[in-house]
């Protein structure tokens, strides 16, 4: 009675259980697909049957079809399809010319800006004296590097740029107030 029970033999016995579980599991995988496979082919079998039995259908539909599709039309019948073009074609271009003309209106002087003579001559006048003060920044900084001069220029620049700015915000105001 003092016999102790032997674990090692299943320990050893383990792997090939586990082997033979994942057998069975391919084996009924490999049988589930194959009647799969076996369902899918009787299917697309019946489906090559039905359309080779359609195709002729098909064809005798598309020549007839084609027959219906060609028209014979009489002389008279002829003119009065052309004089119905022609009244289309001329409300199309009478539609594009009032269109034209619609958008040539709307693009015409009341979308523009006008401006008077004075404002336009100051804006000139501004754009000279920024110029002129450039060119005497550049001139005083190639004469006179680091000089008292040099900064009074730039600060007076400075103080012209925002007049001009002020006075043309202004002037933008003014215009549109009228």
């Amino acid at each position: 009675m003092n016999k102790k029970f032997d674990f090692s033999e299943i320990d050893g016995a383990l792997p090939t259980a586990e082997k033979m579980q994942e057998q069975d599991r391919i084996i009924d995988a490999l049988k589930n697909n194959y009647e799969a496979v076996r369902i899918l082919s009787a299917n697309v079998e019946k489906l090559e049957n039905r359309l080779s039995e359609a195709l002729p259908k098909m064809d005798g539909a598309v020549s007839s079809l084609r027959g219906a599709s060609t028209v014979t039309l009489g002389e008279e019948a002829r003119k009065t399809l052309e004089q119905e073009g022609e009244k289309i074609c001329r409300k199309m271009a009478d539609r594009m010319e009032r269109e034209c003309a619609r958008l040539a209106g709307r693009l015409s002087a009341n979308d523009r800006v006008l401006i008077s003579a004075t404002a336009f001559w100051c804006m000139v006048e501004a754009i000279i004296s920024l110029a002129a003060a450039f060119v005497c920044t550049c001139a005083a900084n190639a004469r006179l590097i680091h000089s008292i001069l040099l900064w009074e220029v730039l600060g007076c620049t400075a103080a012209f740029l925002v007049v001009c700015v002020t006075l043309t915000i202004f002037i933008c105001r003014k215009l549109r107030r009228e």
